[in-house]
This record gives structure tokens, sequence and C-alpha cells, in this order.
């Protein structure tokens, strides 16, 4: 399994154009590489990202296929997490699992792709079962790894917050007694229990973390806590005497972290405290080379999107994920509502810790102001922890011996094509009947009673009806599994960069990489290489993804040719021998380009998934339910990616100057 999700996520995993932030990521720790520096930056998350694809080009070089090559190894390594908790989960818990995390199509997808949710992934499930074998075990050893995740997921990206708000919420709401009792003075806190242990630790370690929050607040006082014009300074920092008020805040938190936790027990909670700020400190600062790192990391990480929260970046509406999440996981979707049955009416510990994770998971991003496909994996990754576990159980609790002796072993297969067969029914084209369809139809109906029978036959030669529906449910599960595996492998690898899918988002065209082949081979039979002077109109943000693209040219300007603020339409012939201009500015530079240039070639730079699922109604959503044309459409799109509405692009215009070689296998 381990080497089959190795292969998946690192197989041609430079082939797909480079999407726009994932040429910001790639670009900044490409600056690091080539030793100019890092400097923390809210907008592109935490630093670790920027340090581990340092590592990588450093290894192997600087490509399309590295800059993803750190979250594809994440991507590997998260299958092998649950492994660590089959003392508890049960060994076919655990493989249930690794199974859905190494073919969940978010997963494979966002494993390929480089943005920083898969790390956080493998951070936040690593810290799931630390926690658990620390109140297990009770071995203090854990509480140094759990210190030592919990800096790496601050390091990360901003999503901490989340994370620590639930895991906390819960483990201070089971030791809420405790607390109380120590607060009345009837207990020590160097007493606590595991859980209360990890709810202390939660709270003392992050809390200077928390101080931006106060910037909330900041309006009601006439302050400015959380900067919102850029012109002013860094979004999410502090203005004038604010610098002051926050300054001592976070040394307040800091303070009061300190006290309690030296109150618990002033030697572990030093040690712990020193590992987390230590890892903490060298990522923000870049090993000391960033000082002004700590300030934006404590403070500008959460002001920055509290700021944001407002901006709501993608527009998406509130029900997003209640849209996108069955189109990709419907799996431990289905498997979760079982598991939460069950493990609420066992009142199972570890299971409504489960239940809970994935709840406030998925309410937390709903509310969130920004909501984007790559978010789904921190939706997603609690209900496989949730749906594998009781899918594990499952399996584990049938005879199978008994069920194979009684001809249990045909229901998969059974059901699988009762399924087949009742969906050819209940989607039959009755409009043009004639003896042959008709024919059809009931050779379909005859089909369906016989395995009926045959299913019905099966269920009363089994003694324990328990394992019926066991095998019931594993049927099923197999079944979805098929899909969620073509799900899968389509969106990682036929429509990477296509926007049939969900997943993909404002994603780069394959245009992009193309011209950029074409310019590469131009530098190299002119002889020019890097000298190469190329201009790339900037409008609409098209700097981004050719910045990354055109990184080792050093003759490549990015002026705005636009009518609006900041742009200016260009009076001169550019001094370049390539140029790239927005399709909506070509009318102001067309003249210019005639004597000089060949005819502009038109690519797309941009596109997007249709989003036609905006503006949903009560009464939109009753006609889909009733109407067999909307099921027909939802099932079109769940297999075969099939919908009528086009694909919006925003393109650009690619002129060559006359004098240049412009390869014709390259051409489109």
């Amino acid at each position: 399994l381990i080497i089959v999700s190795g292969f998946m996520r690192l197989w041609d995993l430079g082939s797909r154009a480079t999407h726009h932030d994932e040429s910001l990521h790639a670009l900044y720790s490409w600056y690091l590489y080539v030793g100019n520096g890092y400097q923390h930056l809210p907008m592109m998350h935490g630093p670790f990202q920027y340090h581990g694809n340092f590592l990588m080009f450093f290894l192997f070089g600087d490509s399309d296929y590295t800059s993803r090559l750190m979250y594809a190894i994440f991507g590997t390594v998260l299958v092998v997490i649950p492994l660590l908790l089959r003392y508890k989960i049960g060994q076919l818990g655990a493989i249930s699992i690794s199974i859905l995390l190494a073919f969940s199509p978010s997963l494979l997808y966002f494993s390929r792709f480089a943005r920083n949710d898969i790390l956080m992934a493998v951070w936040t499930l690593s810290l799931v079962v630390v926690m658990w074998k620390y109140i297990d075990g009770r071995k203090t050893f854990y509480l140094h790894i759990f210190a030592a995740l919990l800096a790496l997921i601050f390091t990360t990206k901003e999503t901490s917050f989340i994370i620590v708000a639930i895991f906390g919420s819960f483990m201070l709401s089971m030791a809420a007694s405790e607390f109380v009792a120590c607060i009345r003075r009837k207990k020590s806190l160097s007493n606590l229990s595991p859980v209360g242990v990890l709810a202390l630790l939660f709270i003392t370690l992050t809390l200077p973390q928390w101080s931006a929050g106060i910037s909330i607040f900041g309006n009601l006082f006439d302050i400015v806590l959380a900067n919102e014009d850029p012109s002013m300074g860094s979004v999410g920092m502090p203005l004038g005497v604010s610098v002051l008020i926050s300054q001592i805040f976070v040394l307040l938190l800091l303070v009061i972290s300190i006290t309690f936790g030296i109150r618990w027990n002033i030697k572990m909670w030093l040690g712990c405290a020193a590992l987390f700020y230590f890892i903490w400190v060298v990522f923000y600062t870049t090993f000391a080379t960033n000082i002004s790192g700590i300030g934006s990391g404590i403070w500008e990480s959460l002001g920055y999107w509290i700021v944001q929260q407002d901006v709501q970046r993608g527009g998406q509406p509130w029900y997003y994920y209640f849209v996108i999440t069955p189109i990709y996981e419907f799996l431990p979707l289905i498997l979760s509502l079982g598991a939460t049955i069950y493990y609420l009416n066992k009142k199972d510990f570890f299971g409504i810790f489960l239940i809970y994770w994935a709840l406030l998971s998925f309410i937390f991003y709903t509310v969130a102001g920004e909501k984007m496909p790559w978010l789904l994996v921190n939706i997603c990754l609690p209900f496989i922890v949730l749906g594998g576990r009781f899918l594990g159980m499952v399996l584990q609790n049938i005879h199978w011996r008994e069920s194979v002796k009684n001809g249990g072993l045909f229901l998969p297969p059974m059901i699988l094509l009762l399924i087949l067969f009742a969906w050819q029914i209940a989607f039959f084209d009755f409009s043009s009947i004639n003896s042959s369809p008709i024919y059809i139809f009931i050779v379909l109906i005859g089909v369906v009673l016989i395995l009926l029978t045959g299913i019905a036959l099966i269920y009363k030669r089994i003694p324990q009806k328990s394992n019926i529906k066991g095998i019931l449910l594993v049927s099923c599960a197999i079944m979805l599994f098929l899909i969620t595996f073509r799900s899968g492998t389509m969106a990682a690898y036929h429509n990477g960069d296509n926007p049939v899918e969900m997943l993909v988002y404002t994603q780069t065209s394959p245009d992009i990489p193309r011209i950029t082949k074409q310019i590469n081979e131009i530098s190299k039979i002119t002889g020019e290489r890097e000298k190469l002077r190329i201009t790339v109109d900037a409008t609409d943000g098209y700097t981004w993804p050719w910045a990354w693209y055109l990184r080792n040219f050093q003759g490549v300007n990015y002026p705005c040719y636009g009518n609006e603020t900041g742009c200016n339409v260009p009076t001169e012939v550019p001094d370049s021998s390539v140029v790239v201009v927005h399709a909506n500015n070509v009318h102001n530079v067309q003249q210019l380009l005639d004597n000089d240039f060949g005819e502009g070639t038109r690519i797309k730079h941009r596109w997007w998934f249709p989003e036609s699922y905006r503006e949903l109604t009560s009464a939109k959503i009753l006609d889909s339910l009733v109407n067999r044309s909307k099921w027909k459409q939802a099932i079109d799109y769940i297999l075969y990616r099939k919908f009528a509405t086009p694909i919006a692009s925003i393109d650009g215009y690619v002129y060559f100057s006359k004098d240049l070689p412009v390869p014709r296998a390259l051409d489109r």
C-alpha cells in the first residue's frame, strides 16, 4: 500500500501546469535556494514549506517536479501514520484508514500540489496519534513530541488555530471538572489527568500565538491593532501606539503561560516550551537571518487572517462544502454516518473525539470567510479516520469462515450488479419505445428480480444476521471505493489542470508551460539563453505563474498595459523579443507590435470551474431531488465530469519578434 501510494503521488508529478499559488510558493522557495533569503508573509502562510522546498531544490535541483516533491512525500507518509494507532483501532481499522487516505481524491490531488494543506494533514494526524498514546500510556516522552508537532503546525499554516481550538476545547471540556477543582483549590495542577495535561499544554504553549485575537475589539477603542490598508504598512500588524499595546499584551499572555506551566510541572513544561519555541523561532527567523519574523509570526499570522475574513476570497456560498465534499469524499461521509450512530450509542471515548473533530472541522471551515477546494483536505481527514475505524471494526466482527460457507462471498458482486441494473432501470430511456428497447427493459427487470431472490436466499442461510449487515456494508463500501478510485485518478492525472473538476480552482492553463518550452527552445537556438528579453503584461495578476516559469531569465519585466489605476498604456515598442499581453489590452499594443512582431497567438492564461452551484434555493434543491433528469445530470458529473456550462477563462496573446526562429514543433 505504501509503495502504491508513493507511486501514485510521485508519478508524472511535474506534468501539470503550475497553479497561481503553487508558483508563489515555488518561487519564494527558489529565492531562498539561490541565496536571496526569506521573509515571512502570512498571505503565503507559514515558513515551513519554503524551507522544505529549499531542501528539495538543494538535493534535486529546481523544477516543476521538485517544487511538488515534498508534498508528495508527505502525502505518502500520511498513509503510514494510522499504523501507529493500530493498538487502539485494530489492524483492520488501521489498514482501512490507510486505504481511504491513499485513494481519497482530495488527498491524492493535493498530495501532488504545492500547497501546505497536505503538510497540515500529516502534522494533525500525528498529533492525534501522540495525544492518544499519552492518554493511554502516560509516557512523558510523548509530551515532547506533542510540543514539537504543535510547533510544526504553527510554522506551516494558520489553520493551526482551528486545530488547536478543536482539540484543545475537547480536552478542556473532558477535564473541565479537574480545572474547576483546581480553581477551588481542591486539587493541584500537578495532579492533572492525561487529558487535563494535554488541555493545559494546548493553552499554555499556544496562548501567545492568539495575541492578535484582541484586534477584533480594536475598533471599540479606536485603535488599529490589525492594519487593513496595505499602503499604511503590513496588513494585520498594529499601527502607532497599538504597537506598544500589542507588545504588552503578548508579554502578558506569555507570563500567564509560564506561570501556569510552572505550577503544573516546571521541568516538564520548560522542556516542552523550549522545544516548541526553538522550532518556532528557527523557522520564522529562517535560522536567525530574519529576526523580524518573530513579530510577524506572533502577531501578523492571526492578525492578517482576521482582517481577511471580511474579504472572503473565493466568494463561495456558505454551503460550498456541502456541495464539494459529497462529490469527492462520499465514501468516508457515508461510513461516518454509521460510525457516529454507533459510537454515540456505545459512548466510545475515542469515537466521540473523532466525531467531535469531524463535525467541528466541517463547521469551522463552513463559517470561515475563505472557502477553497484545498481546504477540503482538512475536512475530509477526520471523516476518513472516523469512517475507516468503523469499517475496520465491521470487518473484524464478521465471521468470515461461516459467511463463506453459506455463500456470503457472493453478496458483494451480487449487490454491485443489483445496483448497476437498478440504475439502468431507473434511467431507462422510454422516449423512443420500439420492440428492442422494451425487451431490454423487461430483461433488466428479470435480472434484478433474480438478484434479489439470490440475496434473500443467502440472507436466510447465514444464521448470524450481524454478519449479513456487515457484508452488506462492506459490499456497498467496495462499490463506492471503485467510484472513489476512478474520481481520484481522473482528478490527479487526466484532469489535473482541467477545470472540469471542482478540485481545480482558477487553474493555470496548459498553454503556459507549452509557451515556456517554446521560449526556452528559442533562447537556446539564438544563443541568448537567460539573457533573452521578455515582457509580460501584469494586468489581472498575469505575473503569476510567469514569474516562476521565467525565473532563470534575467531580462524579464512586468509592466501593466491596462487602463486601470496603476497601469500605463505603452507608447513605445517593448524592448523585448517575446511579449505576453492580456487579451483585454491587445488593442493598446497592437499597432506598436505590428512592424517588429509576428501575429499574436491567443492562449488561455487561467481557467476555472463553471460555478453553476451558486445561488441555490430551497426550490432548486427540492426540484433536483425529485427531477429524474437532475439525478441523471448529477451522476453524469460524478462519473464522467460532464456538464453543460462552458468553462470560463482569462486569455492572453503571445507575440514573438520577427527576428526569432520560432520552432515549428512547438507551434500550436
